[in-house]
Order: C-alpha cells, then sequence, then structure tokens
C-alpha cells in the first residue's frame, strides 16, 4: 500500500470516527439498547464519546455463553436505573440472589429470566422487593414467596413456563397483582382447581394440566385454553361459557373442546358472544366436538374469522355446517393440519360457495405426494364457483 492510499484511509476512518463521535448521546442509547450487552459493551472502542455510554443503558440483555463474573461486573459498573434485566442463559442460576438484591434496588420494571436446565433454578424472596415491576417472565424457576405476600401492585404482565410455586397458590398471586392485563401459564401440571380472579385482565394463555377452571374476568378479551384432564361439571362448564361472554377471540384445545362437549349441549347457549371475532378451534375429536364448535358459531353472530384444524374425514362437518348463519359475515377461512387432499377439496368447495363476505381462504400443511398432484390439487382450487367476487385463495 502506498503513502496516498493509506493517507485516504486515515481520512476516512477520521471521518468515520468524527461521525460517531457527532451522534447526539440519546440516538447512541437507542442503538445500545437493541445489541445485547456484551455487544454494547464493545462499541467502547467507536469512540472516545461511546466509551462510557453502554454503563447508562436502562436495558440489560444477556443471552448466550455469558459467565456470571461478566455479568457481576456488568452491574458493578452500571450506572443510572435499570429498568428491563433480561437473562436467558441456564449456567447462570447460583448468583441470581446476588443479582436480584442488586436489581430490587434499583427502578427494575421489566424482569425475563430463562433457565433451560432439567433443574429448577430457586428464585429468592428479592424478587418481590422489585416494587415496580410491571413484567415478569420466568421459565423453568422455582418461587418461593414470602410468608407475608402483598404482591406486586404495579404488574401487568405475567408469564409463567415451567414453573413451581411454593409456599403460594398461582390464585393467591394473580390477586395480588390487582393491575394485571396479561396472564401466560404453560407447563403447569396437576394443579387441580385453577380459579383467576382478576378485574383488569384482558388476555389468558392456559397450557396445562387443570380438574377444573373458574374465571372471574370481566375484562377478558382473548384467551388460548389447552387444558388437559379437565373434568365435566355442568355447572362449572355454564359459568365458564359465561365468563367468557366478552371475547373477542378465542383459540380452543381438543381436550379443552371435549369437555365443553361432554353432557348434554343445548341448541343455544346461556351467553350470546357479541364481541367474539376471531375463534380458532381444533376439531379433530369426532361429531360431538364438531357440535360443540356449532354451538358455539351459533352463538357469536359477528365472527370474521374462523380457524380450523380438521379431521382426516369431513363430510360430517359439511354436513352439520350447513344454514349457519355465521357463514354470512365470515371474512377469513384458516384450514389447518390436513392430510386428505380430496376431502379438503370438498370442504373448501363448500366455502367458497357459502360465503358472500369471504375475502380470504387459507388452506396450511395439506398432504400431497408430488408436484404433479400439487398442480392438480391447485387448478381444481382455483376453477371452483366463489360467492363472494373478492374471495382470494392462499395455499401454504
Amino acid at each position: 500500500m502506498d503513502s496516498h492510499q493509506r493517507q485516504n484511509r486515515s481520512g476516512d476512518f477520521e471521518l468515520n470516527s468524527d461521525f460517531l463521535s457527532s451522534m447526539p448521546s440519546e440516538i447512541i442509547t437507542k442503538i445500545l439498547v437493541e445489541l445485547p450487552i456484551n455487544e454494547a459493551v464493545r462499541t467502547s472502542i467507536l469512540s472516545s464519546k461511546w466509551k462510557c455510554l453502554w454503563v447508562l443503558i436502562p436495558h440489560l440483555v444477556f443471552r448466550g455463553a455469558i459467565t456470571e463474573s461478566t455479568i457481576d461486573k456488568v452491574l458493578l459498573a452500571h450506572q443510572g436505573p435499570i429498568l428491563k434485566f433480561e437473562l436467558d442463559c441456564p449456567h447462570a442460576q447460583e448468583a441470581i440472589d446476588r443479582w436480584l438484591l442488586i436489581l430490587s434496588q434499583n427502578d427494575l420494571k421489566d424482569l425475563s429470566l430463562c433457565f433451560g436446565s432439567p433443574t429448577h433454578c430457586k428464585v429468592p424472596l428479592s424478587l418481590f422487593s422489585c416494587h415496580k415491576l410491571e413484567h415478569l417472565e420466568l421459565n423453568g424457576c422455582s418461587i418461593y414467596a414470602p410468608q407475608c405476600f402483598q404482591g406486586l401492585k404495579l404488574l401487568q404482565t405475567l408469564n409463567l413456563c415451567s414453573c413451581d410455586l411454593v409456599g403460594i397458590t398461582i390464585e393467591k398471586f394473580v390477586l395480588g397483582c390487582p393491575l394485571l392485563e396479561i396472564l401466560v401459564l404453560i407447563n403447569f401440571a396437576d394443579c387441580g382447581c385453577l380459579a383467576i380472579r382478576a378485574p383488569n385482565l384482558k388476555r389468558l394463555d392456559l397450557f396445562g394440566t387443570f380438574t377444573e377452571l373458574l374465571l372471574e374476568t370481566p375484562k377478558l378479551i382473548s384467551a388460548s385454553i389447552f387444558l388437559d384432564n379437565i373434568s365435566a361439571n355442568d355447572g362449572c362448564k355454564s359459568k365458564l361459557l359465561c365468563a367468557l361472554s366478552n371475547i373477542e377471540e378465542l383459540e380452543i384445545g381438543p381436550a379443552f373442546c371435549e369437555y365443553l362437549s361432554s353432557g348434554p349441549l343445548p341448541e343455544m347457549l346461556p351467553v350470546t358472544f357479541h364481541h367474539l371475532k376471531k375463534i380458532w378451534i381444533d376439531l379433530d375429536g369426532g361429531s360431538k366436538v364438531v357440535d360443540t364448535a356449532l354451538c358455539i358459531f351459533r352463538n357469536a353472530p359477528n365472527l370474521k374469522t374462523l380457524s380450523l384444524s380438521l379431521p382426516s374425514q369431513i363430510n360430517w362437518v359439511e354436513q352439520r355446517i350447513t344454514g349457519i348463519s355465521l357463514l354470512e359475515k365470515l371474512e377469513v377461512v384458516e384450514i389447518f393440519s390436513f392430510e386428505d387432499a380430496v376431502s379438503l377439496l370438498a370442504f373448501a368447495k363448500f366455502i367458497l360457495s357459502t360465503t358472500p363476505q369471504l375475502k380470504k381462504l387459507v388452506i396450511y400443511k395439506v398432504h400431497i405426494n408430488n408436484i404433479d398432484d400439487a398442480v392438480g390439487f391447485l387448478m381444481k382450487l382455483a376453477r371452483f364457483p366463489r360467492l363472494s367476487s373478492n374471495a382470494e385463495i392462499v395455499f401454504n
């Protein structure tokens, strides 16, 4: 490299260095917040202005192969409030006690701890000293509550996956969070009756094993319910359906759908789902499960989006759904997990010919053996008459 080239490269470096140094601190901080903390620390070599700004970022995100000593150094060097702390590292369990002690003395609002190891990480009592928490996500943790549990009064989002609660029930935990709007419970097993009383809850996701479900959630508008081994109880079933009266989006797993189908099912339910706009339901449970779904459809006069996971033989689905008034307002129909292409074509033809407001028919995961069969399938699908002139077919 000659002297002229070296001079040009040196000039480029000085220009870039000046540009980085001239950036406003607020912009630099926004950039650093979007980076994992190890990458944010490395930016200190870019210019003198960047050198110490990482110690001021309010969001600390640790993922992957992060050592305990690295996290210790970051927390000790950090200045100002820590509003968010995210840790996704299965090998950093022993030090969580001292880290939470430091975090509880800050203005922590968002805490996420994920441990992928087989043994649960014990979350210390100092968690409940983080009184300004608004969002809490724990994965693979054992949560030990204090004897005098006062709750987390500002908590709005609670996400617990594969967690154990010691010294407290999930019902009492939720009751101690009066502002809670989002509750996600995943892989909870053998919990018996689950009673959720949350006056401000708007979204509820349940995946686990419960024998009974009771809801007192007047503001609930979105729910995903995938429960196993739930007991058939007509009285509880009626109360549960009434608790979902304001729901706008609903996802129902096969076991929960079978629970709803147990016992006598009336033509009309004790509640009308006037606000229900979108529903996902698994129909692979026999004709009685389909009848349950149709009973819900009849009581949802404003349904716009219908997502179905269908069994391989669906001629009886078509027979039962014919004439249901929901077809008149449907705008989107999604069909999932289907292996019988011939039966699927028949059902798609039925939907296209009976839905005057349909905008989109989406088909996912259909099993087709070869490219020639796929081309033939698409050609037949495209030739079907459509009651709605705006209907399009999307094939995934």
